[in-house]
């Protein structure tokens, strides 16, 4: 059980950065995808 929480909590504390930089990098690349499709307009 004690092993159970402590997987758990070092995941998801470590997990939380992760999401963090992952939304960043999604919303650059939504960025630079729209900032092209906007230069070839």
């Amino acid at each position: 059980m004690n092993n159970m929480m402590n997987y758990t909590n070092g995941w998801m504390g470590g997990g939380m950065w992760i999401w963090t930089v992952i939304g960043v990098l999604v919303v650059v690349l939504l960025v630079v995808v729209i900032t092209k499709l906007s230069n070839k307009k």
